[in-house]
């Protein structure tokens, strides 16, 4: 599927996570994502709200009632406009959660890297984590590793990074495009004194991605929003696509100048057409059986639709690995060095491939063991397939100490009896 964000009053984090979710992401199944990082502190639920003419969703993140009691109540209050935006590390006065410590960059990948996440959420939240980091490098004249996020290292940003992935991967995104982003004007209040907008995170995180004036006050893009177009977007227009989804994702600050949301155009490319791929594949002898996920992991990191190892016998006898990855044309140089820096195959081939994709959705169905996710494949119209999705089954059957056949089944069996949207 194919994620067409359109900028026209910016971005923030929270901003994109209640768009997705109001373009159809579910929210019981991104906080257990979330949840799955082991942060604790906070709580966090969806509002509908109007913004402008628009009918729009806000994520709101707070501290858990044991942490609030700690300290001051604020919500999230990604202000986007300038006020109050915990999302840099440029911490603006005022704290969302009182008492969290400060984290550094080192430490806010090590809890990535343990959580239990689909692998491309964790690539997703670490690639968006990686061009903070690197922005912040570059400002302070610090190594990566020993820059401080005082606000994103902090709950509400966290959570931002991985609910965004977490919806982005429930709705089956692999292609994200969007819009050039509108710099604001005037300044913010922050810990390091009044820096004008855009603040030096913003600039330093959208190098290489084209920005745009605007006519509008206040921060528009917080460096949290910023990192995950950098990290995970394309810019550009809309593309050719079967339009399946819109959600409107509010800010929170309900301005008389324009209708502050973000919009998400969920969509596909025409279902059944041809396209071409590239198969890459080595064969290896020496590779431990450890090494395997994180190969693939790094092959999807990379771009790789596909990925898959198969036990083979080699030549002299030698039992062996045969490594494949499928990506599109322009990712084959991006995969093939992933390929070649993981595995420590002395080369590899490829092949051009042309490939039918059916296309795809999610529906999201409550069980009596909790939401799992269905993946339905459509051709021509009509559906031809319907899988519950394995993770969210077998997370399910763990929580309730039941077989995963036994979720998996009542979940297609609530699916096949819904009534249809």
């Amino acid at each position: 599927m194919i994620l067409f964000l359109d900028c026209f009053a910016g971005i923030a984090g929270d901003m994109l996570v209640a768009a997705l979710i109001h373009a159809g992401a579910p929210l019981d199944v991104v906080l257990a994502d979330v949840r799955a990082v082991g942060i604790p502190g906070w709580e966090a639920h969806c509002e509908r709200v109007h913004r402008g003419a628009y009918a729009a969703t806000r994520f709101v993140v707070r501290p858990s009632p044991a942490e609030a009691s700690s300290g001051p109540a604020h919500d999230h209050s990604h202000a986007h406009d300038g006020s109050h935006d915990h999302s840099h590390a440029h911490s603006p006065v005022g704290d969302s959660f009182p008492g969290q410590p400060q984290r550094d960059w080192a430490a806010i990948r090590a809890l990535l890297t343990a959580a239990e996440l689909p692998p491309r959420v964790r690539s997703r939240a670490l690639s968006a984590f990686a061009r903070l980091a690197e922005a912040e490098s570059r400002v302070h004249g610090v190594h990566i590793d020993d820059v401080q996020f005082h606000e994103v290292g902090a709950v509400d940003s966290i959570v931002d990074i991985v609910a965004a992935c977490s919806a982005m991967e429930a709705l089956s995104i692999t292609e994200i495009v969007a819009t050039p982003l509108p710099m604001g004007q005037g300044a913010v209040r922050t810990q390091h004194g009044i820096l004008s907008i855009p603040v030096p995170a913003t600039v330093e995180v959208l190098r290489g991605y084209p920005v745009m004036p605007s006519p509008f006050a206040g921060e528009l893009v917080t460096p949290t929003g910023a990192a995950l177009i950098a990290a995970l977007a394309k810019p550009g227009a809309m593309p050719a696509m079967i339009v399946r989804s819109v959600g409107y994702g509010a800010g929170t600050r309900d301005p008389s100048t324009h209708a502050n949301v973000l919009r998400a155009v969920i969509g596909e490319g025409q279902a059944g057409s041809l396209a071409e791929v590239v198969e890459l594949s080595a064969q290896v002898d020496d590779l431990p059986g450890e090494a395997v996920p994180p190969l693939l992991d790094a092959l999807f990191e990379a771009g790789a639709i596909d990925a898959f190892v198969v036990p083979v016998l080699m030549k002299k006898g030698r039992p062996g690995l045969w490594i494949h990855a499928l990506c599109a044309v322009d990712a084959q140089p991006a995969v093939g060095q992933a390929l070649v820096r993981h595995s420590g195959t002395f080369g590899y081939r490829w092949t051009a491939h042309q490939r039918e994709v059916m296309s795809r959705r999610w529906e999201a169905v409550t069980t009596e063991y909790g939401v799992v996710r269905v993946k339905i494949a459509e051709h021509a119209g009509s559906i031809v397939h319907a899988s519950p999705e394995y993770e969210d089954c077998r997370a399910a059957a763990l929580a309730a100490g039941v077989p995963v056949g036994r979720v998996h089944g009542a979940a297609l069996a609530i699916w096949a009896n819904r009534e249809p949207t």
